[in-house]
């Protein structure tokens, strides 16, 4: 046995093979047949080992099986692996090749070490493996002092983890700065990568040369085994210790995912005050019904103000001005209902004490029909229209050369009125916006949220107004979705005989007034015709007050930046799930119109459908 360890101290190794040969030619007994082998592990005495040059280390190998037991009688075989990026094992050599485990699963191994060339990096690697199972044994070839690290991992702002950390690996690279490992995508590390939970002692390395530096890397991982944290430190080899442990605290700042890529965005709005201009488009619809006599009422106003020439101070405007209409205009305000006359139509009577006009008028329409349309809702109908907003849009984020700035092109897609009756998309197209897009917006990305400055479109929400409320309400009445013909028919079911003949409409009301007022048929076509027309341009106007001039609709705001699959991407800004960590993204909204502006607060959403170009 002295002999043997002084061949060993002496690394003569090649010599002790001859005498072993030279001793009586004895032939080895055969290893046993190969057995089927479960799951097995290894674990070895240390996870690195560091030899004087010529000197010799000892390593003891323990197979495991599934439940950590030892498992025995099996056979381990052994390997020196050369590190091509350095000068080779430099001769070294291993004192078995192959061994049987003993009753307690362990092969003890010795390393033999040749010429060292390197201080602090790795020379070689020792491979055990039995069965499927392989470990690396990283061999440093020294003479300098060995220290032994413990690597805890610290999180300089655990209030910025949106997901929690459930597991941290950490890199050790021997004789290597941060400076060159990739972040990104780390290089496998010669020692075996130690993964700590949130509640383990720090991970322990030992051997470690006290010269040269070292890289630490961490990276910390969520259940879903997405990357949120990471940190690289470098470890001076001189400021380590071989009498004592050194700790050292690994700072792994949270990770932010770039926002780069196209994203399709929904934004919600609900107004729990009324826009500017809703109550003015309200109350033009609500003279349809403003009166007992209605719509019939407001007929004959915008019939005896067309009988005038509009002027400045006389507008057509369907609020005729006493003498304005000359002598006609005269004999048809006289026979109007009388101010506070009875609430029901067919009573209504004129100065005189006969039915009035308006009674005679209301009468044209068969009876029930107006009943069933219920004009008087119309009004709350469109007010309940505009109490949400949903707006669809494309913001497409791209870099800039600021770190963490980006520019944004946002692009108005479509606008929805979700408490509208019958709602649907309607397009920026549908709306004829002129300024639907809003080119270079300035973002930045800060503690893992897009912020995007304010930026300003024509919006166009009178017309999608118009178009939602067309839709949802003067559709279903009498089957028309726009607002010209919706009055053109509500006012042709107006009807008379006119000498066995049925007409409705304009003839309809003519027929009825000039034999009242004695005159020629035909009097008051004309003016019908053009009241009429100045009534749908006031119905149709009422929707233009809801916009402003120009930029009528200006966002800023911003979203949590959400990476799915934690390739560092964005797929989505902020979320609707209650299932994930992060909410909505939070607009800062002012609509303006031609009566004044509101400001409101809105969420959004957007998902990624466009990756950033390479």
């Amino acid at each position: 046995m002295d002999s043997f360890a002084h061949l060993l101290c002496r690394g003569r190794w090649a010599l002790f093979i001859a005498l072993a040969a030279a001793c009586g030619n004895r032939v080895l007994p055969p290893l046993p047949d190969a057995a089927p082998l479960g799951p097995v592990s290894i674990e070895a005495s240390s996870d690195t080992l560091a030899i004087p040059p010529f000197g010799s280390r000892q390593l003891v190998f323990h197979l495991r099986g599934a439940q950590g037991e030892p498992v025995p009688n099996v056979v381990m075989y052994f390997s020196i692996l050369d590190d091509s990026s350095t000068n080779g094992d430099g001769g070294a050599q291993l004192s078995l090749s192959s061994a049987i485990t003993d009753s307690d699963g362990a092969v003890t191994l010795q390393v033999i070490a040749g010429q060292g060339a390197s201080e602090q990096t790795p020379l070689f690697t020792v491979q055990a493996s039995a069965g499927d199972a392989l470990l690396d044994i990283p061999i440093f070839i020294t003479t300098g002092a060995l220290a032994t690290v413990e690597i805890m991992p610290v999180f300089p702002d655990p209030s910025s983890i949106n997901n929690p950390v459930t597991a941290t690996n950490i890199y050790f690279y021997d004789g290597t700065a941060c400076a060159n490992v990739s972040l990104e995508h780390p290089p496998p590390p010669v020692r075996q990568v130690q993964t700590l939970s949130v509640t383990d002692p720090p991970a322990t390395f030992t051997s470690v040369v006290t010269n040269g530096v070292h890289a630490v890397l961490g990276r910390a991982a969520d259940a879903q085994n997405n990357v949120v944290a990471e940190g690289c430190t470098d470890v001076l080899g001189a400021s380590l210790s071989a009498e004592q442990p050194m700790l050292i605290l690994l700072p792994l700042p949270r990770l932010y995912p770039s926002p780069e890529g196209t994203f399709q965005a929904v934004s919600g709005f609900t107004f729990t005050t009324p826009l500017p201009g809703t109550a003015s488009a309200q109350t033009t619809w609500m003279a349809l019904s403003n009166d007992g006599c209605d719509p019939a009422s407001l007929w004959l106003d915008c019939t005896i103000d067309a009988l005038s020439t509009p002027t400045a101070d006389n507008p057509l405007d369907c609020q005729p001005v006493a003498g304005a209409g000359g002598p006609l205009g005269d004999l048809l305000a006289a026979r109007r209902a009388v101010t506070g006359g009875s609430s029901s139509c067919a009573n209504q009577l004129d100065a005189a004490g006969n039915p009035s006009l308006d009674s005679e008028v209301y009468a044209l329409f068969p009876a029930g029909s107006l009943d069933g349309l219920h004009l008087d809702t119309l009004p709350d109908e469109l007010g309940s229209a505009l109490t949400s907003l949903t707006v669809h849009s494309t913001l497409t984020v791209t870099p800039v050369a600021a770190a963490n700035a980006f520019n944004i092109d946002h692009v108005l897609t479509g606008i929805d009125l979700p408490n509208a009756a019958v709602h649907s998309l309607m397009t920026m197209t549908d709306l004829a916006a002129p300024s639907p897009e809003a080119a270079f917006v300035s973002g930045v990305s800060r503690a893992g949220q897009l912020v995007i400055s304010s930026h300003g479109f024509t919006l166009g929400l009178g017309a999608a107004a118009r178009f939602a409320f067309a839709a949802s309400s003067l559709a279903p009445r009498l089957g028309v979705a726009d607002v010209s013909a919706f009055l053109q028919s509500l006012l042709n079911l107006a009807t008379s005989s006119n000498g066995g003949t049925v007409v409705q409409g304009c003839d309809a009301l003519d027929s009825l007034l000039c034999a009242d007022v004695g005159q020629a048929p035909g009097c008051v076509r004309a003016a019908c015709l053009l009241g009429i027309d100045a009534l749908i341009q006031q119905l149709d106007a009422s929707f233009t007050a809801l916009e402003g001039q120009g930029l009528d609709f200006f966002l800023s705001g911003s979203a949590p930046i959400v990476d799915q699959n934690g390739d560092g991407q964005a797929e989505a800004l902020g979320s609707s799930s209650s299932s994930t960590p992060v909410g909505p993204g939070l607009w800062s909204a002012t609509f303006k119109s031609s009566t004044g502006s509101t400001n409101v607060y809105g969420s959004w959403t957007a998902a990624r459908v466009s990756a950033p170009s390479q």
